[in-house]
């Protein structure tokens, strides 16, 4: 999604919420405490989601928004200039011409977007479960793969000080890696930010901030750590996908579909059983579908309505 398009989300959004009679409210969104269902951006919309809210007898809705900051770009720093505390900023004489000029690339094309919103989050919650919705610039993603890509590349390119000489232990990183394969913050972290925070937690540095080796490992660690996860996802969901009546009937033996009586509802809870059910991985939109669309699922929705139906009909005054 382009920049201008999330600048009419967040232009869009008191009107949006008044028509649904939805109180705006700007709040922090986001976190990992309590029970938290997210709405795919592929299934909703931010008129989707005040939908939703209303269906589920919501009156509040929150909205948060992110804008960039080019700096966090700044991978090189000139002679004399402070780096902050970033371990993984280089002087500029520390590396080659070719990733110097990679880099000068990366903090214009970052300062080009400066201030400008990368990410709009809405939510709303329902009997204590947070639903939360995010949807984000297309140019942000690339924006932060091209940096991961090039932090990477001036870690293992650049020429290292005397003092700074040593290599992490491979054992260890591959130690390490397994163990944030399997950590579900690592697994369902939204950002490189997120997972190196996370990965940071878990693993502090001996030496303290400025523990470069620690840093260089956790850096190499987390990065075999994220193409396993990749791996597991694909290999997850392949399986489920093959064994889509099995899926079926655990979904239908849990009652993950017993008390929900929209689409909107059942694809929200039908994604955090299929996440619970892989460890974290979150399906995409069309493991879903095929899932809700097995016959036993069909049969079994077949039923509930024309249960809800003679029920809402017994309601009725005589």
């Amino acid at each position: 999604m382009g920049v201008s398009d999330l600048r009419k989300v967040v232009d869009a959004l008191p009107g949006l919420a008044g028509r649904h009679g939805l109180q705006l409210i700007s709040a922090s969104v986001g976190g990992d405490t309590g029970l938290r269902a997210v709405l795919g951006e592929g299934d909703y919309d931010a008129e989707g989601v005040a939908q939703l809210a209303v269906a589920c007898g919501a009156r509040v809705l929150y909205w948060d928004l992110d804008r960039l900051d080019a700096e966090e770009f700044v991978l090189l720093t000139t002679d004399g200039e402070e780096g902050g505390d970033d371990a993984a900023l280089a002087g500029r004489g520390d590396v080659p011409a070719a990733l110097r000029q990679r880099a000068d690339r990366l903090l214009a094309a970052a300062r080009c977007r400066g201030g400008e919103v990368e990410a709009v989050r809405l939510a709303f919650v329902v009997e204590s479960v947070v639903h939360e919705w995010e949807v984000s610039a297309s140019w942000a993603g690339d924006l932060r793969g091209r940096w991961e890509v090039l932090s990477e590349d001036i870690d293992q390119e650049r020429p290292e000080p005397a003092f700074r000489s040593d290599e992490p232990d491979p054992r260890e990183v591959e130690r390490i890696a397994g163990l944030l394969q399997k950590m579900p913050a690592i697994i369902s972290a939204g950002s490189s930010g997120e997972r190196i925070d996370a990965a940071a937690e878990a693993f502090p540095a001996p030496g303290g901030d400025g523990d470069w080796l620690h840093h260089r490992l956790l850096r190499q660690a987390l990065a075999r750590a994220q193409q396993a996860i990749a791996q597991d996802a694909v290999a997850a969901y392949r399986a489920i996908e093959h064994a889509l009546d099995e899926t079926a009937a655990r979904l239908l033996e849990q009652r993950v579909l017993d008390d929900v009586h929209d689409a909107p509802a059942r694809r929200i809870v039908t994604t955090d059983f299929l996440t619970e059910l892989t460890g974290g991985h979150r399906p995409k939109p069309r493991t879903v579908t095929l899932l809700l669309s097995r016959p036993a699922v069909k049969d079994f929705l077949t039923v509930q309505k024309a249960s809800a139906k003679r029920q809402a009909q017994a309601a009725l005054p005589i």
